[in-house]
């Protein structure tokens, strides 16, 4: 890890993230780290002192289970906020968080700002949103969905934007299932004309009526 002390730096990566309109408080004093390929933002049962938020890159977050084994749990991305949980509940991380290449965070000294965070209105609707997220996407997929295939088609019918799947590792890593899985299930659905690949890594829903061909 990297700590950046150049305020010009800083500035540019709080005005090209809009990280500022996540929050009514005003003048706020980020602070802003880099981390490398493999290198943990986060790891479990240390005290998280710091509101991280990513504005460039992505990050792995998994558990480990007894064995050593990684369990996947989600790939996050740019403006994504890390320890939206521990602010809530005062808690240390469960989960490790490994940078997948160059990450830079934007961070907010907690022990500065909780007060103000705690009254920030347009700050609590991000982090409900935040969490919401997360949520949404261990509840619907695991209440409804058994097997890889209709955790595919679920996932790009309720969590997809105009049903359009991006980024195969990624979403392998959301859905808990290997490459390997996916991409079998990827070209089963193609086959059946439930989806369209559109580029490389890029599949398409497609919509009812509409699955007989041209």
């Amino acid at each position: 890890m990297r700590v950046i002390n150049d305020p010009e730096q800083i500035q540019k990566w709080v005005e090209a993230s809009n990280v500022q309109d996540y929050f009514d408080t005003q003048d706020l004093a980020f602070r802003a780290y880099i981390y490398e390929t493999g290198e943990w933002i986060v790891s479990p049962f240390t005290a998280m002192k710091e509101l991280l938020l990513v504005v460039e890159g992505k990050a792995q977050i998994y558990g480990i289970r007894g064995n050593g084994n990684k369990t996947p749990v989600n790939m996050t991305g740019k403006t994504a906020i890390l320890g939206d949980m521990e602010f809530c509940r005062k808690s240390e991380p469960t989960f490790f968080v490994e940078a997948k290449n160059t990450v830079v965070c934007l961070a907010l000294p907690l022990d500065a700002y909780r007060e103000k965070l705690d009254r920030d209105i347009r700050f609590l609707h991000v982090l409900l949103e935040s969490i919401a997220q997360k949520l949404e996407l261990f509840s619907t997929l695991e209440a409804t969905a058994e097997g890889v295939e209709e955790r595919v088609l679920l996932y790009m019918r309720s969590m997809c934007p105009d049903g359009v799947l991006k980024g195969t590792e990624d979403t392998a890593l959301r859905l808990r299932c290997s490459r390997r899985q996916l991409q079998r299930v990827l070209k089963k659905l193609c086959e059946e004309g439930q989806i369209e690949k559109t580029g490389k890594g890029c599949y398409q829903l497609k919509r009812e009526g509409n699955s007989g061909g041209k």
